[in-house]
């Protein structure tokens, strides 16, 4: 269930942030009400989750003072799938999410001779960080 929810969360989100530059607050509203009811329908031993939101949290004053280079958007998509993965997937997902994302701002300005300053949308990247990993289990059972 875990992993539905955060890659069609990520997955609609990815595409709302590339075409308009934001994300659904309704559907935040909703996933984040889903992840709390999966906390308390999965028993005690699963309120650590709730720690999976710490990222984010730490992440929306960033947002707020960082003038725009992080938006407030991609914190709360953060705290959100943190809710579902714990705080340690949380921190992996999101350190892997800004490195691909520091090697596509390297592949900006060195090929298409952008300066450090442009800015493109985040929450792919937090799509693709989530998305990796299953995608390398399962070309290496493919390969036996």
């Amino acid at each position: 269930m875990e992993s539905i929810c955060v890659l069609s969360f990520l997955g609609i989100n990815s595409y709302l942030d590339i075409r308009k530059g934001q994300i659904s607050l309704c559907l935040a509203a909703i996933y984040a009400a889903l992840g709390i009811l999966y906390i308390i329908l999965y028993g005690q031993q699963q309120l650590i989750l709730l720690v999976g939101a710490v990222p984010g949290l730490l992440l929306l004053p960033v947002a707020k003072f960082s003038g725009g280079a992080l938006g407030m958007g991609d914190g709360l998509v953060v705290l959100i799938s943190g809710l579902y993965m714990g705080i340690w997937r949380t921190l992996e997902f999101v350190t892997l999410a800004l490195l691909l994302a520091a090697v596509w701002a390297g592949f900006l300005m060195i090929f298409k001779k952008k300066d450090r300053k442009a800015s493109f949308p985040f929450i792919p990247f937090l799509l693709a960080a989530y998305a990796l990993p299953w995608m390398i289990r399962a070309a290496e059972g493919w390969r036996g």
